[in-house]
């Protein structure tokens, strides 16, 4: 089992709530390499949603 598929629901949720409250400045300014990486992470952690249990 991966480190990812050991997580939870709740975890990806709360992931994907943080991850887009960065992208959307709620955290304060984000710069384009930061921007990029929280948008992947964000796509990888909505994937990792759909498939948890």
């Amino acid at each position: 089992m991966t480190e990812q598929q050991g997580k939870d629901r709740a975890y990806w949720i709360d992931e994907i709530a943080f991850l887009e409250a960065r992208l959307n400045g709620s955290q304060g300014d984000i710069d384009s390499e930061d921007r990029a990486a929280c948008e992947e992470a964000l796509k990888a952690a909505k994937a990792n949603l759909a498939t948890s249990r």
